[in-house]
């Protein structure tokens, strides 16, 4: 089994519903979120509810994952590896800009 997720088409910023969506699906599962899953170094991002999280653990491989939060996906916020969220700052200063742009649409 390959350990590296299918990944389908960037959606919408701002959009809290889980993105899960089997090649067979015509749509996304789109029950409201509850996990914010980093995929890998590309920072690929997307949202997962619980039941979906379960089968990601069991079958695929991720960097990160926080309980998602009002930050999460708006356009602007970064992925705070150390503090476990995303951020939305105003005030981005070069140090930063190491954290991963996750609001932006790729």
């Amino acid at each position: 089994m390959d350990p590296f997720v299918p990944k389908g088409q960037p959606r919408t910023s701002g959009d809290q519903t889980c993105g899960y969506k089997p090649s067979t699906a015509s749509e996304y599962c789109a029950a409201p979120a509850t996990w914010h899953v980093m995929w890998d170094g590309e920072f690929d991002n997307s949202f997962t509810c619980d039941g979906h999280m379960e089968l990601i653990k069991s079958r695929w491989m991720f960097d990160d994952r926080h309980p998602v939060a009002a930050d999460c996906g708006m356009p602007g916020a970064l992925w705070m590896y150390k503090k476990h969220r995303c951020e939305l700052s105003l005030s981005a200063t070069p140090a930063t800009h190491a954290a991963a742009h996750v609001g932006e649409a790729s």
